[in-house]
């Protein structure tokens, strides 16, 4: 019996984390139809955030305290200031403030696209790491893509903030790269920064209600305001990670980073039926370049690797 119990265990473990590491990236690809509709209809950057980052905030909190919040989890406040800077507060708001002007579809491409393209170029600066030559190739696939996907929005400028929110996407990738370079750098675990970055990025909720005041969250759909609310604070910020983070443990940080290029796609998916985002034939071809690229890169570049956990 144990000769049959134990693969039959060992394939549904490995079952299970396929399906932990599906459900992380759809989740990821997600967020970004879900944030451009409520920014279309009721809600703005600045209220998305306070979702998003309260949420996450308070239900970090006690797993912060039981860490050692005096020494930043174990971090130290300086590292976790940084980190929090690159991913917290400041990339939620550039993330949002995209979305707000440039279609769903190009953030999902953009930042998957862009964060491995400058972990790369950071890497060789600040670390002296060599890129693979199979990563290289899908770099510059990635390089290429990115160009088409922005083509339209480059070449008519003509009253339409595409591009402009384009720039943003690739200033949030450029963000998520420095993350990801830097706790390979200082040896930090994802998941034992992730409580710190939400925790730093609780002085956001005063400074919004003071200034902006969460008028529209008052006003907009209760349903919409729960929903994001749940998706951005539970899902996106911490759902996500702890299925990511099963997925890495039965099949292995580069099995498990294979699972990136899903997000441009579960993106591309999701929003042509939900937000009517359909891309000409040079934006296809720069996803499929970009998602082809990320493939290459996947397991071989930093950002890959540390994504996914390799160096926890």
């Amino acid at each position: 019996m144990h000769p049959t119990s134990t693969p039959s265990r060992s394939r549904a473990r490995l079952f299970l984390a396929a399906v932990a590491g599906v459900l992380a990236v759809l989740i990821y690809g997600g967020q970004f139809v879900a944030s451009r509709f409520s920014l279309e209809q009721s809600l703005s950057p600045w209220d998305l955030a306070a979702l998003r980052l309260g949420v996450a905030g308070v239900l970090s909190l006690p797993l912060a305290i039981r860490r050692g919040l005096p020494g930043a989890g174990g971090i130290g406040w300086r590292r976790a200031i940084v980190l929090a800077i690159t991913v917290g507060a400041p990339y939620t708001l550039i993330l949002y403030s995209g979305l707000a002007v440039a279609p769903a579809v190009h953030g999902a491409v953009i930042i998957p696209g862009a964060t491995p393209l400058f972990a790369a170029a950071l890497a060789w600066v600040w670390l002296g790491e060599e890129t693979a030559p199979k990563a290289i190739l899908g770099l510059i696939l990635i390089l290429v893509g990115l160009a088409l996907v922005s083509w339209p929005a480059i070449i008519d400028l003509s009253g339409d903030l595409t591009w402009s929110g384009d720039a943003l996407f690739l200033a949030a990738g450029l963000l998520w790269a420095i993350y990801t370079v830097l706790i390979r750098r200082w040896r930090v675990r994802p998941a034992q920064a992730t409580a710190m970055v939400w925790v730093l990025a609780l002085p956001y909720i005063p400074i919004y209600l003071a200034v902006d005041g969460g008028a529209r969250l008052l006003t907009a759909p209760r349903g919409e305001v729960v929903f994001q609310a749940i998706y951005q604070g539970v899902g996106v910020s911490l759902v996500a990670l702890l299925l990511y983070s099963r997925a890495i443990r039965t099949l292995g940080a580069e099995s498990a980073s294979f699972f990136m290029p899903l997000i441009p796609i579960f993106g591309a998916l999701f929003a042509v039926p939900l937000l009517g985002e359909i891309p000409d034939s040079v934006q296809l071809a720069g996803m499929v370049a970009v998602t082809l690229g990320i493939a290459l890169a996947a397991g071989r570049s930093v950002s890959s690797r540390v994504f996914s956990g390799a160096d926890s």
